[in-house]
């Protein structure tokens, strides 16, 4: 069963040693994503699978939806991490 990320500290927690997460959307679709938060230089590594790209995301950069859609999936409950 996925765990649901609904804070950053949560995601922080999950993502510590680096893993698959995905935002679940309309349609039973989903945007696969691998995520390791690097506890040293403050920032969210991400790999976003559906296109082959690589973000380095500060916390607030990982809440602002120029950036990635991520913080606002968090808040709206359609983050999580598989199992």
């Amino acid at each position: 069963m996925p765990i649901q990320i609904k804070s950053i500290e949560a995601l922080k927690k999950e993502a510590n040693h680096g893993a698959e997460f995905f935002i679940r959307l309309q349609g039973c679709l989903r945007s696969s994503k691998y995520i390791d938060w690097d506890e040293e230089a403050r920032l969210f590594v991400i790999w976003n699978y559906i296109d082959d790209t690589e973000q380095e995301l500060s916390e607030k950069q990982l809440m602002d939806r120029d950036c990635t859609n991520i913080g606002y999936a968090m808040t709206k409950g359609a983050l999580f991490k598989d199992d």
